[in-house]
């Protein structure tokens, strides 16, 4: 997919940025001299190829963007692009985001809002009654509405940057997993409102409920390896911009269910299946953020690398 850039930039500096720009064969350059009120300067605007774009961001470096207060940038994707002349190079597009929109992606995504936090609590009491009643709809469905793997990625991010983004996605993935183990014992507490026990919601259902819960409640090799591959392909999936399908991800890995199973367990006063459920939780959490940071690590470097051929 092209990209359109938007940089902003003083005056002294555009002659040389643009000389910079028409070497790289952009689709399309226009510049608006003097119209950028904060940070005052020129305007100027680039739409290029995914495989230029890091070419973009090199000559941004250079400006002092992310340093430089007076320089400000940018990054867009447009609907449509017609150039003549230029369709092969439109059409045949490298997917991988710049490290900057990668950033930007997982901050918007990761940051627990009050909203955020309420979907949490919502997807443990839907996976706490799968879990109870043994119906696998109703775990999945907790699965895909949960944010539950931004916080990591964020945490991964941090790790594999060395920037600020570890301690909020540290505090991120506190709010939004406490919220989550909450919302477990609340649907364990709905089961005995409605006069049941949670441990035997399940009797007349498609699925024994006994061996879900055993199930995210046990460790494996086949669940760490599970972890390892959800862990790594979650942090691709962020660097090809295609964040929407890390819900795949998220069915995948055991997060939801066993820290639902964690709330539950604490509700019934049953210690031993807590203390089970709350290890396969975490190992799958250490596990993927390892391996998310692993694979923003590999990002970082290739695009860094890229830039100084």
């Amino acid at each position: 997919m092209p990209r359109t850039v938007e940089l902003i930039l003083p005056a002294e500096r555009t002659a040389e940025v643009v000389a910079a720009m028409r070497r790289l064969n952009p689709l399309s350059l226009r510049l608006q001299p003097g119209v950028a009120l904060h940070p005052p300067g020129d305007v100027l605007t680039v739409e290029v190829t995914n495989r230029d774009l890091q070419q973009v961001m090199r000559v941004a470096d250079r400006c002092g963007i992310g340093s430089d207060t007076s320089v400000s940038l940018s990054t867009s994707r447009p609907a449509s692009v017609v150039s003549a002349g230029r369709a092969d190079d439109v059409v045949q597009y490298r997917d991988t985001a710049t490290v900057e929109e990668v950033e930007l992606a997982i901050g918007q995504e990761s940051t627990m809002t009050a909203g955020k936090v309420a979907i949490m609590l919502v997807a443990g009491a839907f996976a706490a009654l799968g879990l109870a009643s043994g119906t696998l709809h109703l775990l999945i469905g907790a699965m895909v509405i949960a944010p539950g793997f931004e916080p990591f990625s964020r945490v991964a991010l941090g790790l594999a940057h060395g920037s600020r983004a570890l301690r909020r996605g540290l505090i991120d993935m506190a709010k939004g997993y406490s919220a989550l183990t909450a919302g477990g014992a609340v649907g364990a507490a709905a089961c005995t409102l409605c006069g049941t026990s949670w441990r035997d919601a399940g009797v007349s259902s498609y699925l024994p409920a006994a061996a879900l819960q055993g199930y995210f409640s046990t460790t494996s090799w086949t669940s760490v390896t599970v972890a390892v591959l959800a862990g790594a392909a979650g942090a691709l999936l962020l660097v090809v911009n295609r964040r929407v399908l890390t819900a795949g991800v998220m069915i995948a890995l055991a997060l939801i269910p066993a820290f639902a199973l964690t709330g539950m367990a604490l509700v019934g006063a049953e210690w031993s299946l807590a203390g089970r459920a709350l290890g396969r939780g975490l190992l799958d959490a250490v596990t993927v953020t390892v391996m998310s940071a692993a694979a923003f690590g590999w990002h970082r470097r290739t695009t860094r690398r890229q830039n100084r051929v």
